[in-house]
């Protein structure tokens, strides 16, 4: 036989069948022995067949195993009362669809209640989804409610819908540092509570907790951990709990107890601004690090120091570039900066064209030119974190010339900013360069993506010092 495909047979009649067995680690799932069906009558109906029913197996295979992971994760000794519930709403669903009746299920009930000891007509020592199962069995969802959400239920929930942790595109560093820090929150409670049991006071008790600890990783290893940071993590809380509020359905009289809760050292007018935290790189110190990556420095590291330093983005929107984002053969050359595949974008307005003038507009022609293959600007950063490699590399040759902290990538960032007031380019136009606008704005002043292009593009230019030839309504730059 010419046909060679996985799970593939040749029946007696001459034609073609699928024929796979149930995996032994579903087979408790799917009931079935085996997955068959017919591909076709000939080679060339089998070839198109098979595809689609491979695929429909895989689903259903990848389907029964989310089912036994949700099923082990009920089963656990620190898995939520919901969890349980919601796992034994499933086995009850399972009994109804395979054709057993209210009252069948009923008697299904007692037998399991039968078998554990019994005291005063209650079974003891039931674990939290065999009890609900027999409560769901005996009165249904709509007389047997859900119990009442918790905190770890919302972070759960947030986790699932908003931050939407099982999609591979998925920030798994934000995902984390919602876990860490909800989880935190409950340690401090000493416990996981209901949502709505959740006070003022208890939310206090978290904030000072967490003003209580102590560094044991990074810079400043052994000292507090600091008011701003303690008031982010706060504000990851509260928008768990507002998350929650909406999508369980809570009382419009329920108020979150960590909004807008008061952080000594943090409050406005104490705390350091994140602009304070960084300055803009001093010309020598800017001159040295260029000097030293052009010289030292692998040539995309190279690239998008240039362009960094050309156009005020922020490493992730130029390591993260592919190549159709790069407009060259326009009036106006220019970088598209939109969220993909390896990086979201930090802000709605961070979605923007940024004018390539001067030398950023050599590198990026230049970076177009020696990609080789695939739809990413740059091979070796163009990928999940590789903002954090390309970011982390470059740093190097910044502490080989200054040391001081407040000296990182992102200072080429006020760099831009500096030379952008400098010129005296309206603060509109520097926040559509940089991605500060407010979606939108610019349009309504400019009346469209060209027009604005030119006006930032002339703003670019006079900020970098590049000759300005006329550019009107008519064109030309």
């Amino acid at each position: 036989m010419g046909l060679v495909l996985k799970h593939v047979e040749r029946t007696k009649s001459g034609g073609f069948q699928y024929r796979r067995r149930v995996p032994k680690a579903v087979s408790g799932i799917i009931t079935k022995r085996e997955f068959k069906g017919k591909l076709g009558d000939t080679e060339k109906e089998a070839l198109k067949a098979w595809p689609g029913f491979h695929a429909k197996v895989e689903r259903e295979i990848a389907a029964a195993k989310r089912r036994l992971a949700t099923a082990e994760a009920a089963l656990r000794s620190d898995a939520s009362d919901s969890a349980a519930y919601a796992e034994a709403l499933r086995r009850r669903a399972d009994l109804i669809a395979a054709g057993e009746t209210e009252e069948g299920a009923a008697l299904v009930a007692d037998i399991m209640a039968d078998s554990y000891p019994q005291d005063e007509y209650e079974p003891q020592g039931v674990p939290a989804v065999e009890r609900h199962t027999i409560n769901l069995l005996r009165l249904g969802p709509d007389r047997y409610m859900a119990p009442d959400p918790t905190l770890g239920d919302a972070l759960s929930l947030y986790c699932k819908e908003h931050l939407r942790e099982d999609d591979p595109a998925t920030d798994s560093r934000v995902v984390g540092l919602a876990k860490r820090v909800v989880g935190a929150a409950i340690n401090a409670l000493g416990k996981d509570p209901l949502l709505t049991s959740i006070t003022r006071e208890d939310a206090r008790k978290v904030r000072d907790e967490m003003l209580d600890r102590v560094k044991n990783t990074g810079r400043g290893v052994g000292e507090k951990v600091s008011p701003a940071t303690v008031g982010r993590e706060l504000s990851i809380i509260a928008a768990v709990v507002n998350f929650a509020k909406v999508e369980f359905g809570l009382s419009d009289a329920f108020q979150n107890p960590f909004s807008k809760l008061p952080v000594a050292g943090g409050q406005k007018g104490r705390r350091v601004k994140r602009a304070d935290k960084r300055d803009p790189l001093p010309p020598e110190v800017l001159a040295g690090v260029r000097a030293r990556v052009i010289a030292m420095a692998n040539p995309e590291l190279v690239l998008i120091w240039r362009i960094l330093e050309g156009t005020g983005a922020r490493i992730a929107e130029v390591s993260g570039l592919r190549v159709e984002d790069v407009v060259l053969s326009t009036e106006f050359p220019h970088i598209r900066i939109e969220a993909n595949e390896v990086r979201t974008l930090k802000t709605d307005a961070s979605r923007r064209v940024v004018p390539l003038v001067g030398d950023a507009l050599r590198a990026a022609r230049e970076a177009v030119g020696r990609s080789r293959s695939g739809d990413m600007l740059f091979s070796l950063y163009g990928r999940k974190r590789g903002s954090d490699a390309a970011s982390a590399a470059l740093m190097k040759h910044v502490r080989a010339v200054t040391t001081d902290p407040k000296h990182v990538i992102h200072s080429l960032r006020h760099n831009m900013k500096d030379r952008l007031v400098e010129a005296e380019v309206s603060s509109l136009d520097q926040n559509l360069i940089l991605g500060h606008a407010v979606e939108g704005v610019g349009d309504a002043v400019y009346g469209g993506a060209v027009r604005k292009l030119r006006v930032t593009t002339k703003a670019m230019k006079k900020a970098l010092g590049v000759e300005i030839r006329q550019i009107d309504e008519d064109g030309g730059n």
